[in-house]
C-alpha cells in the first residue's frame, strides 16, 4: 500500500488529504466495515484543523504578510531585471556597475524570492548591507541611478520583517492549539484508521476493506506524485518554498 509522504505536504495538502480519505471511507458502509470509532476519530480532528486552518488564512496579519512579501518580491525583481539589463548597456562603466552588483545578488542565491519568508528577509537584508557598506557597491548603485529602488526594497523588507514579528507575537499570545501540533495528531489518528482498514483486509472476508485499502492507496500515490514533482523542482532550484519549511 502507498504511504502518503505527509511531512512534505503543505498545511493546505495536508488537510485536503485527510478529507479526501474521510470521503472516500464515508462513500462505504462505515458501520459494517466496523471503522465508526476510527473514522470519527479522524473526522473530528480534521474539522479542528480545518477551522484553524480557516481562521490562519483569515489572520489580517497573514494578508499584510502577502502583500508585503508581494511589494518586496516586486522591488527584487525589478532591481535584478535593470541590472541583467545593463549589463548589455553600450557604457563600459554602466555595464561594469550591473555586472559588480549582480554578482553580488548571485552569491546569495539565484531564486530569492522563493526562499521561505524568514530566510528571504535575511538575505535581502545582507545583500543591501554589502551594497550599503561596500564602496564599489555603493558606488554602482548611484552609477546607475538605482537608489530608489534600493530604497524601495529595504523599505519593503524591514516592513515585511515587523508585521512578521507582530504575528509571531499573535500567534504566541492565541491560546489556540497549533496547527503543527494537530498535524501530529492527524497523522497518528490517520494511521490507525488505516492499520485497521488493512487487519481487516487481511484477515476479514469482505473484499470491500481490500477495495478501500487500494482507493487511500490510489489516493497516497496521487498526492506524492504531485508533491515530489514540487520537492524535486524546490531542489533544482535550491530554494524551499515557505509553506515546505514552516508549519504555520
Amino acid at each position: 500500500m502507498n504511504r502518503p509522504m505527509l511531512d512534505r505536504y503543505r498545511n493546505s495538502e495536508f488537510l485536503q488529504y485527510m478529507k479526501d480519505v474521510l470521503e472516500l471511507v464515508n462513500t462505504k458502509d462505515v458501520a459494517t466495515l466496523q471503522l465508526v470509532k476510527e473514522r470519527d476519530a479522524l473526522q473530528n480532528i480534521a474539522l479542528e484543523m480545518d477551522n484553524l486552518f480557516q481562521q490562519e488564512q483569515g489572520s489580517g496579519i497573514t494578508q499584510e504578510l502577502i502583500e508585503l512579501d508581494t511589494r518586496r518580491d516586486k522591488a527584487f525583481m525589478g532591481i535584478k531585471g535593470l541590472l541583467e539589463t545593463h549589463e548589455h548597456h553600450y557604457d563600459d562603466t554602466m555595464q561594469s556597475a550591473a555586472s559588480r552588483l549582480l554578482y553580488n545578488m548571485n552569491t546569495f542565491g539565484t531564486n530569492i524570492p522563493r526562499l521561505n519568508y524568514q530566510a528571504e528577509t535575511a538575505v535581502i537584508d545582507s545583500m543591501l548591507s554589502d551594497w550599503e557598506t561596500q564602496t564599489d557597491l555603493s558606488t554602482a548603485i548611484t552609477t546607475l541611478a538605482m537608489t530608489d529602488w534600493v530604497a524601495e526594497l529595504k523599505t519593503a523588507n524591514e516592513a515585511f520583517n515587523n508585521r512578521f514579528l507582530a504575528r509571531v507575537s499573535e500567534s504566541a499570545a492565541s491560546t489556540a492549539t497549533s496547527f503543527t501540533t494537530m498535524r501530529d495528531d492527524s497523522t497518528n489518528t490517520y494511521r490507525v484508521l488505516v492499520a485497521h482498514i488493512e487487519a481487516h483486509a487481511t484477515l476479514g472476508s469482505d473484499v470491500a476493506h481490500q477495495n478501500l485499502a487500494n482507493e487511500i492507496s490510489e489516493l497516497a500515490k496521487q498526492y506524492n506524485v504531485s508533491v515530489n514533482a514540487r520537492f524535486n523542482s524546490s531542489n533544482t532550484s535550491e530554494v524551499p518554498s515557505e509553506e515546505e519549511t514552516s508549519s504555520e
